[in-house]
């Protein structure tokens, strides 16, 4: 993160443009001194105002677009840039152009991966669209170390990304298996249930019909009259038995 927040912002200022009779002069005079005393907000404004006096200055356009990628508002920076990396020029401007719009790309995108969370990976699109810019920029000028080292860095972190990706879905396989062996074992433990709720329903008396049930009360009282009556005989023979006859 250190190497991005030092990416240099290349930034066109042309010696002859004051020189030449421009109707945005002023205002483009004003946006760069605000510019250079860090008044982003201002310079747009002030760029903005040229823009409207004369709507095909490629220099007010690119100024304008460095002043709103300075307020990290890198999507609209972007847009700006790709518009002007459409028109031909005979200049440095078009290596500037894709330089910072490999840059507006790349950090847009690791904006976005803030703003969601660490887990979430980088948009991949805006990364492949940093490195074709930076390419573009490096085939107008091979020499350009800090697009060189930008362009590294942007092939690095879409190459950890795609990995995450393949991590993410390794991992959410995981959670899938580890949720169907839960589902399984809940299943099982249910089958064992009813197993046992069948078995103790099997183990109590079948329903019975009145008749039956007069008839085994029937027979338990018969039962209980007979033991009585045994138990009556036994206890008068036990009692003549014991009792003492008197001698006089």
């Amino acid at each position: 993160m250190k190497k991005i927040s030092t990416i240099i912002l290349f930034v066109c200022v042309i010696s002859n443009l004051y020189s030449q009779k421009v109707p945005e002069r002023s205002d483009m005079r004003k946006g760069n001194k605000l510019y250079n005393h860090n008044k982003y907000t201002e310079a747009e404004t002030a760029y903005r105002k040229g823009l409207q006096k004369n709507p095909e200055s490629k220099n007010a356009k690119y100024n304008l677009a460095n002043s709103i990628y300075r307020q990290e508002r890198y999507e609209d920076a972007a847009k700006l840039y790709k518009e002007l990396a459409q028109i031909k020029a005979d200049s440095t401007q078009p290596t500037q152009t894709y330089h910072n719009l490999g840059n507006a790309m790349l950090k847009q995108a690791i904006q976005d991966k803030e703003k969601q969370g660490q887990h979430v990976a980088a948009n991949q699109e805006q990364l492949k669209e940093s490195i074709d810019a930076y390419k573009k920029a490096l085939k107008l000028n091979p020499d350009d170390m800090e697009t060189k080292s930008n362009l590294a860095y942007a092939q690095k972190l879409l190459a950890k990304n795609s990995g995450g990706g393949n991590n993410n879905q390794q991992q959410q396989q995981q959670n899938q298996d580890q949720n169907q062996n839960q589902d399984k074992k809940e299943n099982e433990n249910n089958d064992e249930k009813q197993k046992d709720e069948k078995n103790e329903q099997n183990s109590q008396p079948q329903n019975m019909n009145k008749q039956d049930i007069e008839r085994m009360l029937d027979a338990v009282r018969a039962q209980e009259e007979k033991t009585k009556e045994k138990v009556d005989k036994e206890k008068a023979a036990a009692a003549k038995k014991t009792t003492p006859e008197k001698n006089w």
